[in-house]
């Protein structure tokens, strides 16, 4: 169970503070959209360490940044991630579900709507501009797993 938002930080690590993938291991759709954003001097590329089988990543519209969705055969925008023309300063919805890191870095996740099935999770990376979105149409639990995946990406 995550933190409540009155719980101090975990001295868990930020999944992004491990190694950086190189710009060869992930999609080249995520070079793509994050080359073209508007916001990439403030909003660093993230990406996922793994991703489902049977999914396929393609760009997904995010205004002023970027994003890749993930389809299924069966089911479009299963999961994805966008680094939005937000502010990570700005003010957001706080969903009721919330970690935090030893970095400093927050996540606030729940369901959309408030109700789901769908699940939301407003990202702040310390150390960047932009408020990034992660989210998934499978499980309170996919979204955790994919917030536990993702790192930075090679300049």
């Amino acid at each position: 169970q995550p933190p409540s938002p009155t719980q101090p930080p975990s001295q868990e690590p930020a999944p992004w503070t491990a190694a950086a993938l190189s710009r060869s291991q992930v999609p080249q759709v995520f070079l793509e959209v994050w080359n073209a954003a508007d916001n990439r001097n403030t909003c660093a590329l993230v990406a996922f360490t793994r991703q489902n089988q049977g999914a396929t990543p393609r760009t997904a519209m995010f205004s002023g940044g970027w994003a890749v969705a993930y389809d299924m055969p069966d089911l479009r925008s299963v999961y994805g991630i966008a680094g939005t023309g937000s502010q990570a300063s700005g003010a957001t919805y706080e969903w009721p579900d919330r970690i935090a890191w030893s970095d400093s870095s927050t996540a606030t996740y729940g369901p959309e709507g408030g109700t789901g099935p769908n699940q939301l999770a407003y990202l702040r990376i310390n150390g960047q501009g932009c408020l990034y979105n992660v989210w998934s149409r499978l499980s309170a639990q996919h979204l955790r797993d994919l917030l536990s995946a993702i790192r930075f990406v090679e300049r």
